[in-house]
């Protein structure tokens, strides 16, 4: 009788596919009918926050880009300067002599890599810091040096650097290898005027600030996962090799394995069909995957153009999206994708009632408005969602469901318009019908239909904040009608919401009520990514796991389908 009712299920489930229904698969942290935000925190800025328990700024999450920009610019009480000395500790206090007209001190200061994949322990990261120099150097030079722990730091020489001439903004920089160690690292820049190098000079002119920031684990071998996409029906995968893996439905030829169409492959196989893989997302027939060249490419189904290729007609091998380069971050909706540049600009492609900007020209990527400064992208089932560099966010396209935030008229919009009343935002994630978005570090704020994170209310035409958490810091994903936050510091996903399975797991590890509930016994998750009837979520290890509809989220139904606890997907 069990059996019966999950094949009439899963039967249910592939006929709804091969009759059309507009479900969603989403990639990165997107879900079908509903993907969320895309792997922003892989591929955005992350800007430094100061840290009161450690003294000094840090970035939270794993990054490719962590810039402590706002937090520095001035020294000690001489130039003044926010949360001075801004060293691990507050051990190394700056110099007290000097004035700010004409004399010299550390404004910035940043590490990133320059293909833009994440900080990882054993490969190569730059640092780039902005010292304020009004007169000639005078004997000046910057330090750099790097600890594998905030705690007891023990300060490792990098490099010294000589300042080129005097100015407001010159900018100094370096490359090294990240050294093994923790999870949480620092460097730290140390600008003098004469003397020898050393972590903590006794300089009446010296100025040293810290940064402290995540550096993921080394990859032993390849096995290990850099992305995953969890969709309607199939699965994708991309390793720390760049090659690609899949599992799944093939129904539109999206798996790209090789495997005939309309077949299922349970258990991942690798797709030949491209290298050099940075991120991999899906839509609800198709597959798409960033490139380490900023480039974005796509196959399977394309009845709306989310190849983004100028046609409609599918592929079973990859198409390049037309025009488009310089990409960092891609969000995914049923039938619209949403791409992020480096200069801050989105570009929007796909089914025009999703897209919705007033233009028809959707089979190729088009400009979303005067955005600028965007540095996260969302993309809903009828909605579009980006968060700015101020906090700020901005909805666009469908509103029936309050899902724009602008109010109870419910209006759509062709043009990005601001929501009101929302700034501080670090954090959003695109739903089916609803918006998601963390506020000052463990506030979720929601608006539109759906799982809110609230107990009594499912929907909001304001943003309205629905859930706080004690302590920590979070990042916040959403799916259809299923939605996870991560806890930055342990990794601990805290899930609500349902998985659309026709099941019900009861009391289980992992959440699907209507306030958030963490799951026990997970730790050290960075991503989640969302399909409509299964979860997936990766690790910084590189591992990745899941929970929901056995099929499609492990590759291998298993008896009564539905896994309720956290089970590893077993990459070759």
């Amino acid at each position: 009788m069990h059996a019966n009712r999950n094949g009439f299920r899963t039967m249910k489930k592939w006929a709804g596919m091969l009759g059309g229904f507009l479900l969603v698969a989403c990639g990165g942290e997107s879900g079908p009918d509903a993907p969320g935000a895309a792997r922003a925190p892989l591929t955005q800025t992350i800007y430094a926050a100061y840290d009161p328990t450690l003294k000094t700024v840090r970035c939270e999450g794993q990054t490719w880009n962590c810039d402590a920009s706002r937090e520095l610019d001035g020294r000690g009480q001489v130039i003044t300067e926010y949360n001075a000395p801004n060293t691990l500790g507050g051990t190394c206090l700056d110099g007290n002599e000097g004035s700010s007209s004409s004399d010299e001190w550390v404004r910035a200061v940043r590490i990133f890599t320059q293909d833009q994949t994440p900080l990882t322990q054993g490969r190569p990261a730059s640092i780039e810091v902005t010292v304020h120099m009004p007169q000639l150097p005078q004997g000046n030079v910057l330090d750099l040096y790097s600890a594998t722990s905030v705690t007891s730091p023990v300060w490792t020489w990098i490099t010294s650097l000589t300042p080129a001439g005097a100015g407001p903004q010159s900018v100094l920089k370096a490359t090294f290898t990240l050294p093994a160690g923790s999870g949480r690292q620092a460097i730290r820049a140390a600008l003098r005027r004469g003397g020898t190098a050393s972590p903590c000079t006794p300089g009446g002119y010296d100025d040293r600030d810290d940064l402290v920031f995540t550096a993921a684990p080394a990859y032993v071998s390849g096995s290990k996962a850099l992305s995953v996409a969890a969709g309607l029906s199939h699965s994708l995968a991309v390793r720390a090799d760049g090659t690609l893996w899949g599992w799944g439905a093939n129904f539109n030829d999206q798996l790209g394995t090789g495997v005939g169409r309309y077949q299922v492959t349970k258990a991942p196989a690798q797709a030949t069909l491209l290298s050099n893989v940075k991120s991999v997302h899906a839509t609800s027939d198709s597959s798409l995957v960033l490139r380490t060249d900023g480039t974005v490419w796509g196959w399977g189904g394309n009845s709306a153009g989310v190849l983004g290729n100028g046609t409609t007609t599918s592929s079973a091998t990859p198409v390049q999206v037309v025009g488009l380069t310089g990409v960092t971050a891609l969000a995914t909706g049923p039938r619209h994708v949403l791409a992020l540049k480096s200069n801050g600009t989105v570009w929007a492609w796909g089914d025009s009632s999703a897209v919705h900007l007033g233009t028809s020209a959707t089979t190729l990527p088009v400009q979303a408005g005067n955005l600028t400064q965007v540095t996260a992208i969302a993309a809903g089932r009828g909605h579009s969602a980006v968060l700015k560099s101020d906090g700020t966010v901005w909805t666009w396209g469908d509103g029936t469901a309050g899902n724009l935030g602008n109010g109870p008229a419910n209006q759509g919009s062709t043009v990005p318009i601001r929501v009101p009343g929302l700034t501080g935002v670090s954090s959003i994630a695109a739903g089916h019908d609803f918006t998601l978005a963390i506020r000052a570090n463990r506030q979720l704020w929601a608006w539109g239909m759906g799982p809110l994170g609230d107990a009594h209310v499912s929907q909001y035409a304001y943003p309205t904040r629905t859930y706080l958490w004690s302590s920590g810091n979070f990042r916040v994903f959403a799916g259809k009608r299923h939605a996870v936050a991560v806890e930055t510091t342990q990794g601990t996903p805290w899930t609500w919401g349902d998985l659309d399975t026709g099941d019900s797991c009861g009391p289980s590890a992992v959440n699907f009520g209507a306030l958030p509930a963490p799951v026990t016994g997970l730790t050290g998750v960075s991503e989640a990514s969302i399909g409509e009837s299964y979860a997936h979520v990766f690790l910084t290890d590189g591992t990745v796991w899941g929970w929901g509809d056995s099929m499609f989220q492990t590759g291998t139904e298993l008896p009564g389908s539905l896994v309720c606890n956290p089970l590893k997907v077993a990459l070759p």
